[in-house]
Parts: C-alpha cells; structure tokens; sequence
C-alpha cells in the first residue's frame, strides 16, 4: 500500500486536477481523502456518505468520476487532527494507493511520496512550508509546471511511483534524475 500526499502553497494551483490525473494514471485500487482543516470544525469527522461524496461541482465527485474505488471527506480542526488520524484513518485498508489532498495532515500520517504545487506570489501556510521542505516532487506552476526533485537520493520504487503517476515514461524520469544529479538507490534490476 502507496500513501501519497499531494499538497500546495495555497489554493487554486490544480491539487485537484493532479489527482484527478494521477487516479486515471495509476493501476490497482485507490482510495482518495479530501481534506479540509479549519478551526471552524468542532471536531474529526471522516465522511463516506455517497450523496456528500457525489455532489455536484465538488472535488470529491471528480475523485469518484474519475475511478477511485473509495472516496472519503475529512473535516477536522486542527487539535482533533492526530487523534481522529490514528483512529480512523488506520481503518482503512484494502487498497494499492491511498492519495490525501491536504497540508496539515503531514503531521501525522507518513507518505511514501509528497507532490507540492508551488507559485510565487500569494498566502503561505506553515503547514505547506513543512510540505514543500517534505516533499519528493514540486511542481513549478509558473515555468510549465516545471518538475524539480527535492531530494539527494532516490529508491527506485519511488521513481517508478513518481513516472506512473504523471504519466512520464521510466526512461525519461531517469534521464530527469541524472539531470538533476539524484542517485537512484534500492534500484531492481534493468530499470535505471
């Protein structure tokens, strides 16, 4: 099971739309959470009602349309947050890739890969900063959504993960590695 977070600066850089593609993109079962952490919510609320998940012109309803198995809608505040994760994410199971849009999550689940969409220019929240200083991927919305690795090393695992999700073939994935001089480790035979 694949945890993938994809996360951003702010609202309106396409977290919906890279899901959107990664779901279509990626083979096996997935399971999507939406999240949305405010302090306007009283506490954890993890929602898997059809008809909430379903409605029209909602970032849940493209999840659904676009093939995920199981969709779900998190709302918490940001206290509830760790306990609510610990005990009802870690019920869901069943599944080859779990994708969580959200910041303030990265605090307490682990990912095996985090995307962060990223634009000059606008509000940053503490929680994105952790995300881009965490994340494998950021994608440069300003220069043609410019891929950059924000890593030293990586397992070859990831990089297959990373190539599936953006539809980008293995070979040029590796020559985008060489590139940016990120060593392959944990590498199975014959890929890179």
């Amino acid at each position: 099971m694949t945890n993938i977070l994809v996360s951003s600066k702010r609202k309106g850089l396409g977290k919906t739309t890279l899901i959107e593609k990664i779901i279509k993109n990626l083979k096996g079962d997935i399971v999507v959470i939406k999240s949305s952490i405010h302090n306007k919510y009283n506490e954890f609320e993890l929602i898997e009602e059809k008809n909430i998940i379903e409605e029209d012109n909602t970032d849940t309803n493209i999840f659904n349309r676009a093939g995920a198995k199981k969709v779900y809608y998190l709302k918490s505040n940001k206290k509830s947050l760790k306990e609510g994760v610990k005990n009802s994410l870690n019920k869901i199971d069943d599944y080859d890739y779990l994708l969580v849009e959200g910041n303030s999550i990265i605090e307490f689940m682990d990912f095996n890969l985090v995307f962060y969409l990223d634009k000059r220019g606008g509000d940053k929240k503490d929680s994105a900063e952790m995300c881009k200083n965490r994340a494998d991927v950021i994608i440069n919305k300003e220069k043609e959504e410019k891929i950059k690795f924000n890593l030293e090393k990586i397992s070859c695992f990831k990089a297959h993960v990373i190539g599936h999700s953006l539809a980008i073939p293995l070979k040029k994935v590796g020559k985008m590695l060489n590139e940016e001089e990120v060593g392959v480790i944990d590498c199975q035979l014959g890929l890179f």
